[in-house]
């Protein structure tokens, strides 16, 4: 239930909303200068300016509602409700001028990812997930189908597997260097499923949403459901995850590829 006088916002807002923020990363890119964190990972000003522009705007929103966001956001919030922000998922590509970057604004209840938009300021897609159903550039997605070897068969990953793992996987792998890129890109059926290394859960929130809606879900890459609510403290995942629908998954961790 949400509190009396707060909404839920509608797939329509998320979208509007992560537009919005991706054109205030726009005015950065290829132009902004990298700063290391202390984890040692990438941040820019146009990070911060997007993810202070969203939270303020989810806040007014769902004023209720806890804000977690990868460049310190945060609002305790009471109730099951949690905002969960990206402002730019891909920094180290953003950075380096690549499109493949994207502005990630997510809503979980009780740690279920019930709606979010994943937005691609550089190639203007926007990928939606609300009230169940999930969307790609005003069309609306279907739940996944088991994949044939009819066509050409790929898998995403992050840029460091080959560096943890020795992969036998018999189609091809790519690496777009965003983690929400990757889900999307196997929430819309292109990629057969993501390895997606040690995210945290502002990697996993919004992307996470329109997944679900196709029937699609997050384990660890050793068997298991990932549990997001576990995650709100902002830590890494404890052990690799992976995306995709429980069939496929099942079919690759048993090497039947």
């Amino acid at each position: 239930m949400l509190a009396p006088g707060m909404r839920l916002p509608s797939r329509a807002e998320l979208e509007e909303l992560t537009i919005r923020a991706g054109d205030i990363a726009l005015r950065h890119f290829r132009k902004v200068e990298a700063e290391r964190k202390p984890d040692r990972s990438v941040v820019t000003q146009a990070d911060r300016e997007v993810e202070a522009f969203l939270a303020a705007e989810m806040r007014e929103r769902m004023p209720d509602a806890g804000i977690i966001g990868e460049e310190g956001a945060a609002h305790e919030g009471v109730g099951p409700y949690r905002v969960v922000i990206d402002p730019i998922d891909g920094t180290s590509a953003f950075v380096a001028g690549l499109p493949t970057w994207c502005v990630c604004a997510g809503i979980l209840r009780d740690g279920e990812m019930v709606a979010g938009a994943t937005y691609m300021p550089c190639t203007r897609d926007v990928y939606s997930a609300a009230d169940g159903d999930g969307w790609w550039n005003g069309r609306e997605l279907t739940r996944l189908a088991p994949v044939t070897h009819e066509r050409e068969r790929f898998l995403v990953a992050d840029s460091e597997i080959h560096l943890r793992r020795r992969l036998t996987y018999r189609g091809k792998v790519r690496s777009f260097g965003s983690a929400a890129y990757h889900v999307v890109l196997v929430a819309r059926g292109a990629a057969e499923a993501a390895l997606l290394g040690r995210p945290h859960v502002w990697d996993l929130a919004a992307p996470g949403a329109v997944l679900a809606a196709v029937g699609g879900r997050y384990e660890f890459l050793d068997g298991g459901v990932v549990d997001l609510a576990s995650m709100l403290d902002g830590a890494r995942a404890p052990r690799d995850v992976v995306a995709g629908t429980p069939e496929t998954l099942e079919t690759l961790r048993a090497g039947r590829v």
